[in-house]
């Protein structure tokens, strides 16, 4: 049975009612819901420019801040560009190379202000996208002094102090692991990029530290494990440096008593080939100069030698002298008017210690940046080549090899001999540890260190005899025992102190080091050093120490956006 689907027409008109409310609302639910997708779709696109605006802003602060390295903006200037008026070049923003309309333009300030260091900056920069507007600002640093100056003591290798007559007065860091042995006292904080350890044990394995003093007592605050490795300075191109000695050259040299030897830089002087026929000439390119308390050597800003150093004696002035050659030591140096350093400035509390670089903000500060090595004493003497070139293990005969370091840069790691990716693409064990692109091997005694009659042909000033170079045993010793200044190699630092205490009053950094000296080695920082403790320009020594990294990003915030470029 069937039953039929005939409606009443009260009902009828009943259903008609329903289905025209029902497709109101659904006209009004789908009106909304376009309504709302619209305004989702321009809150999603504004969302877009305002994210675009921001990467256009720092990306006119990268150029900005490569502008400040490739030509750095005078002392208190302020410098601004933008892409409306042709200035800030396109192809450093990111939205025009995807064909982005919407783009409305970029534009960046580069201020120094004067309250600051000459090398830092105030890059504030905008960019606006679709009526987006984003404001960026930060403060770097063009050139920074690299924080390997930031120690006592550092070793781009592994850091080893054996002896309980070893005293450290402030930080030391090495770039592998820190090896304590026999009890030393360091008063100052350790760091190590990978163990501190008692002969090649870690320290978390003994009961009490291996050393005495401050570390010792708060091991936990001032010994520092797995910290990362700090950037060394690369001195394998000299051109920053000596245009920054070319400058001004009768500010910028190397004097002795009232004499001007260097103006800015010594580059290429000639003079009378000893050992050739009378009228050759030899490119002398090194400098040989001792000072007295009555005729001081007197270094200025920055100053140039491209040859070897050999200096000893009595200096003053503030500035850095960079060496294209070895740097040797004869004897002695000592400063003509330097700080007391009879309490070390970093065992004393903080305002005692700023107090102290305060004191002594004009007094001699001199840094020596060596592409070469750093050899003290004669090295031509069997005493010094026994304990420095041929020693057992760590004597230069023994160390220098490039060949097979590994992706580390460190021999006797686990992995040397073990190939790695270059960046050009190519595959081996070797590293560059000096980037001068040569693998070399251990430190060659003849090519790399003495003193041969024909290297100091090259030096001017070398005391001869009959036209011919005297022997460097007649003017240098190993009975010496203090140097006082800032001494930087990315090579060796080898030295042999025969004097019965062995003093140190400032930094020395090195890749590779043998220091040897007779009963006591005391280190002592000079707290004076990148001038660390002070924000006051006026109290800033600028040494024109060499740089590590080319920028140094110290502070970066966004700002409310500023529109008045568009």
């Amino acid at each position: 049975m069937r039953i039929p689907s005939t409606k009443h027409p009260r009902e009828q008109g009943s259903t008609l009612l329903t289905v025209v409310i029902i497709g109101g609302i659904i006209f009004m639910t789908a009106s909304s819901m376009l309504i709302m997708s619209s305004n989702s779709i321009n809150s999603a696109s504004a969302r877009v420019d305002w994210n675009k605006a921001f990467f256009n802003a720092e990306s006119a602060a990268v150029w900005a801040a490569q502008t400040a390295f490739d030509t750095s903006p005078a002392p208190g200037s302020s410098n601004y560009y933008s892409t409306a008026l042709g200035t800030l070049p396109l192809g450093f923003i990111i939205s025009p190379t995807n064909g982005d309309v919407t783009f409305m333009g970029a534009w960046v300030e580069i201020v120094q202000p004067l309250n600051l260091p000459n090398n830092v900056y105030l890059i504030t920069s905008s960019a606006a996208i679709n009526g987006k507007v984003r404001t960026i600002q930060s403060q770097v640093t063009v050139r920074p002094v690299s924080q390997v100056f930031d120690y006592e003591y550092f070793l781009n290798n592994w850091g080893w102090w054996w002896g309980n007559t070893i005293t450290g007065n402030g930080a030391q860091r090495a770039n592998w692991d820190f090896d304590f042995r026999d009890g030393p006292t360091v008063n100052g904080a350790i760091y190590a990029a990978d163990q501190v350890e008692e002969n090649e044990t870690p320290i978390q394995n003994y009961s009490t530290p291996p050393f005495a003093g401050l570390a010792g007592a708060d091991e936990t605050n001032l010994v520092h494990q797995g910290a990362p490795r700090v950037t060394m300075p690369n001195l394998l191109n000299f051109s920053n440096y000596i245009a920054a000695a070319m400058t001004n050259t009768s500010s910028n040299g190397l004097w002795i008593g009232t004499n001007q030897l260097v103006a800015g830089a010594l580059t290429n002087s000639y003079t009378n080939n000893p050992g050739g026929n009378g009228g050759n000439l030899t490119p002398q390119t090194g400098l040989y100069v001792v000072g007295t308390p009555s005729s001081p050597i007197v270094i200025k800003g920055t100053v140039v030698i491209s040859g070897d150093l050999v200096i000893q004696g009595t200096v003053k002035g503030q500035g850095t002298l960079y060496v294209g050659g070895n740097l040797y030591i004869a004897s002695n140096i000592t400063y003509a008017n330097g700080p007391n350093f009879s309490t070390a400035p970093e065992t004393q509390s903080a305002a005692a210690r700023d107090s102290w670089v305060a004191q002594n903000m004009t007094n001699d500060l001199i840094a020596y940046a060596v592409r070469g090595s750093i050899l003290a004493g004669d090295v031509t003497n069997p005493d010094w080549i026994n304990y420095c070139f041929n020693y057992p293990g760590s004597g230069l005969a023994n160390v220098g090899d490039e060949s097979h370091l590994g992706a580390d840069g460190i021999a006797g790691t686990p992995d040397d001999n073990i190939p790695f990716l270059h960046p050009n693409g190519s595959m081996s064990t070797w590293y560059d540890s000096d980037g001068d692109g040569i693998i070399e091997n251990n430190y060659n005694y003849n090519t790399d260190i003495n003193m041969t009659s024909t290297r100091a042909s090259y030096i001017l000033r070398y005391p001869t005899v009959g036209g011919a170079p005297v022997s460097y045993s007649q003017l240098a010793t190993d009975n010496m025992g203090t140097l006082q200044g800032i001494f930087y190699t990315d090579h060796a630092a080898a030295m042999r102190m025969d004097q019965s205490t062995a003093i140190f009053n400032g930094v020395i950094v090195s890749r590779n080091e043998q220091i040897v000296f007779q009963n006591y080695l005391n280190l002592i920082y000079d707290s004076r050093v990148n001038s660390r403790y002070n924000n006051n320009p006026n109290q800033f020594i600028n040494l024109g120490l060499p740089w590590g990294k080319p920028l140094l990003v110290n502070s970066f915030a966004e700002l409310t956006p500023n529109g008045t470029g568009l």
